[in-house]
């Protein structure tokens, strides 16, 4: 808890990607960190998409410049994700357990993201040969109550991380940086400005973000990762049961792990779990504010329809959830499900207290939308499901330079955490005829790229502002890109048609299906081609007439 303030502060500096490992594979994936146990990076069995999809990921995640992985509570993954980079550099926030109990009650986390099967899933996979000497003592079957499990989960998973580390040292010898949240609340500036200095980059400490005063209407459902303000005070919003047994069972866990693991390993970990003493603790406020807005009933929507924006028409709005949702139920039923052994073809199935709003009934075998959403703009998505929408709609997805060109001069609404999740794609104060976050809410896939070798992964522009970006001039035309199977939170569809794609030159779902089912069987057997090479099979099988 309490990482987004690193990811919003090298932002403007390095691409981002958020836990692509804990969230973003499904279960079935060899390299899933909700496997029960950790894998040998030598056996993993990938092979067709799944292995395209690594390798391409890999390959952003080595590119220039260089890119953020955030992942967090990775517990037995922990080995797995860093021997997947085992040339990068790497950064430990930490927080005090005092601290992370108090987002955890302020948002009632425990029970939205489900922590009590955490804690079981987590005890059995301590009790696997690889871990139950060492850590099955340390996570007992015993039901315990909230405030107790937090607190072992907490102490575990820093064991895990600090034992993964000093491996590290000990071997390959990567650079490692600590920072502290409670440091950066404390003084901002300076624990910038010495994490600038050890990553030997420049940042400019941000303003606050643009109050949402002039955006009515907007409010999110769920402002769970909203970043709204910067505090300057550590305070614990606890009840007095909870202040007195985090501490308590964090160092009962401590100790017991003193008894079982190398001793500069508990060392290490116990220094990172240093800083309760820094809050201030207060009774938790009654009823402070809903952890999640009740969201709006489905709106009524513009009929979707294309505007002359300089050469081209644009869409007045950007895909929903709802029209994600039918164009998958489609193609899962035409014999292209989205998920192949945990790899995720056109968009990321994330459960909704994650942020997720599509969502797959495998009993009914349907794409289902989370109440309320519907009307929302579809995220998670990655370029093959916004270029197959696009295929299907009888449209294509717009080049960089239209995109420039189309916003030049506008300005962003919803970005900068100013509201804390998308809004509906329906902007306040735009009629029909209008253009309804031509920037700002998300910002959207491009339909071509940067030149890239043919051994490497094609990549594909984003463009513009999101809810959770910088809307600054700057901010919407930097040129930023990423592989053909990433996806983002912040990162949706737009369309746009010209002379020669209409509603009339639109692919049906089995044809649709048909396509994507050749290029991912191309992809199986190892067939040794070029990364690029096979990439271009997929932008030409998806590409529309001017792109073909």
């Amino acid at each position: 808890m309490g990482s987004n303030w690193l990811s919003d502060s090298l932002r403007s500096v390095m691409p981002q990607h958020n836990e692509p490992f804990r969230q973003q594979l499904g279960r079935e994936h060899p390299l899933s960190p909700r496997n029960r146990v950790a894998v040998d990076l030598d056996g993993t069995g990938l092979d067709g998409l799944g292995q395209h999809h690594l390798a391409c990921a890999l390959s952003d995640l080595y590119g220039r410049p260089r890119h953020l992985v955030k992942e967090t509570n990775l517990f037995f993954a922990t080995d797995t994700a860093l021997g997947l980079l085992p040339h990068s550099p790497v950064l430990i926030l930490t927080r005090a357990p005092i601290g992370i109990a108090s987002s955890f009650a302020r948002g009632r986390l425990w029970e939205r993201w489900r922590y009590g099967e955490r804690y079981a899933q987590v005890a059995a996979t301590a009790r696997s040969p690889r871990w139950r000497d060492e850590f099955a003592p340390l996570l007992p079957q015993d039901n315990p109550e909230e405030a107790v499990a937090l607190a072992r989960l907490i102490a575990v998973n820093t064991l895990l991380l600090a034992r993964a580390v000093h491996r590290d040292l000990a071997g390959c010898g990567r650079d490692c940086t600590v920072v502290s949240y409670e440091q950066h609340v404390s003084d901002r500036k300076a624990a910038l400005s010495a994490l600038a200095g050890q990553l030997k980059i420049t940042l400019q400490v941000a303003d606050a973000p643009r109050p949402a005063e002039d955006l009515a209407g907007m409010a999110a459902a769920d402002p769970t990762f909203a970043t709204t303000g910067h505090k300057d005070k550590l305070v614990a919003e606890l009840d007095s049961r909870t202040a007195e047994l985090m501490p308590h069972h964090t160092a009962a866990t401590m100790a017991r792990a003193g008894e079982l693991l190398d001793a500069q390993v508990t060392a290490t970990a116990t220094e990172w779990l240093a800083g309760d003493d820094l809050y201030e603790v207060r009774d938790l406020a009654p009823c402070r504010r809903a952890a999640v807005r009740t969201p709006s009933p489905a709106q009524a929507l513009p009929a979707s329809a294309y505007y002359p924006v300089k050469k081209v028409s644009w869409r007045n709005l950007l895909v929903t959830n709802a029209e994600m949702a039918d164009l998958l139920t489609m193609l899962h039923a035409a014999g292209a499900p989205n998920t192949r052994l945990g790899t995720n073809l056109l968009v990321c199935p994330m459960p909704h207290e994650r942020g997720g709003r599509l969502h797959f009934d495998a009993g009914r075998r349907v794409w289902r939308v989370s109440p309320g959403y519907e009307s929302h703009p579809a995220y998670w998505v990655t370029w093959a499901g916004a270029a197959a929408m696009a295929a299907w709609l009888g449209a294509r997805l717009p080049t960089r330079a239209e995109a420039l060109e189309a916003t030049a001069g506008a300005r962003a609404y919803n970005c900068d955490y100013a509201v804390g999740d998308a809004s509906s794609v329906a902007e306040p104060g735009h009629s029909l005829h209008q253009i309804h976050h031509l920037v700002g809410n998300l910002q959207i896939w491009c339909g071509d790229g940067s030149d890239q070798p043919v051994a490497e992964p094609v990549q594909r522009y984003l463009f513009g502002a999101a809810w959770n970006t910088p809307g600054s001039e700057e901010a919407i035309g930097a040129v930023r890109s990423r592989n053909l199977l990433g996806s983002s939170r912040g990162v949706g569809v737009r369309l746009v048609r010209d002379s020669r794609t209409t509603a009339t030159s639109g692919l049906g779902a089995w044809e649709l299906a048909n396509r994507l089912n050749r290029w991912t069987d191309t992809l199986e057997g190892g067939t040794g081609r070029p990364l690029g090479e096979l990439d271009r099979l997929l932008t030409s099988a998806l590409a529309g007439p001017d792109d073909s």
